[in-house]
């Protein structure tokens, strides 16, 4: 087969640059845990800089093997935002990411939730929230 495009996961910004400096076909697509208490600033910058689309996994707060996303979703910010704009304390912390134009992967067995997840279009986040 031929590659067309690259996608990694948990790259450090110098494996990115090493990968870039040998790669034939670029970096599409960077997915990384990124939530509102848990992200880095510098990798977002590096990402936007050479084209490569963020995208954050464990977006609610969760994490792999069954942890639970309360502790991002119960901060007093997120609540305030929630209530400001009336919508759930999961769509304030998905919508934080896509404002900064980072993608979203999200996963639920509740068809309600998935509904919810989507509906992310109808406000829009302050810079203070």
């Amino acid at each position: 087969g031929v590659v067309r495009s690259i996608g990694v996961s948990d790259y450090s910004i110098s494996d990115l640059q090493a990968t870039l400096d040998v790669a034939n076909e670029p970096i599409d697509v960077h997915q990384v845990l990124w939530n509102p208490k848990k992200h880095d600033e510098a990798m977002l910058d590096f990402c936007q800089k050479n084209g490569i689309q963020l995208q954050a996994w464990s977006a609610l707060g969760g994490a792999p093997g069954g942890a639970v996303s309360k502790p991002v979703l119960s901060e007093p910010v997120v609540k305030s935002a929630a209530a400001a704009h009336n919508v759930s304390t999961a769509q304030v912390v998905l919508k934080w990411s896509l404002q900064r134009g980072v993608a979203l992967v999200v996963g639920t067995a509740n068809p309600e939730h998935g509904r919810s997840d989507l509906d992310l279009f109808r406000f829009n986040l302050t810079s203070d929230e």
